[in-house]
């Protein structure tokens, strides 16, 4: 089975993670109507890899070679927490774009329309964000 960092080497493309819990209703919304866009669903697979956090998974995850353990800390996974975290605060959902070329982060806390998500994505292909 290939592993993400073997695809990033091999097809270096940004990631899209979408930080979710179960109970929350916008994570639901997020998934059902702007994931199931037919166009948001190409364009996030022709320029990114996508991945799902469930912030409220007890088993230990690995990201960019480092493994982050539920156990160390109380409430939310702690990979959820360094990717979805800003301003103190990780909301639900939340969805971050990480550019490996550049180490950076965008995200984008709270439920996003199909369009904003559309939009966003055309401006990172403008050189942009």
């Amino acid at each position: 089975m290939e592993h993400l960092g073997d695809s990033l080497r091999a097809n270096p493309k940004p990631l899209m993670v979408f930080i979710h819990t179960d109970w929350c209703k916008y994570c639901k919304m997020q998934e059902n109507i702007t994931f199931k866009d037919q166009e948001v669903i190409d364009l996030l697979t022709e320029k990114f890899y996508c991945l799902k956090i469930d912030a409220e998974d007890e088993r230990t995850l690995t990201f960019m070679g480092r493994d982050y353990d539920p156990a160390s800390v109380g409430d939310f996974h702690p990979l959820a927490r360094m990717l979805g975290m800003e301003h103190g605060k990780l909301l639900f959902p939340t969805t971050v774009f990480y550019f490996p070329s550049t180490q950076t982060f965008q995200r984008f806390q709270g439920f996003q329309r199909e369009k904003d998500l559309k939009r966003f994505i055309q401006e990172i292909e403008n050189g942009m964000p």
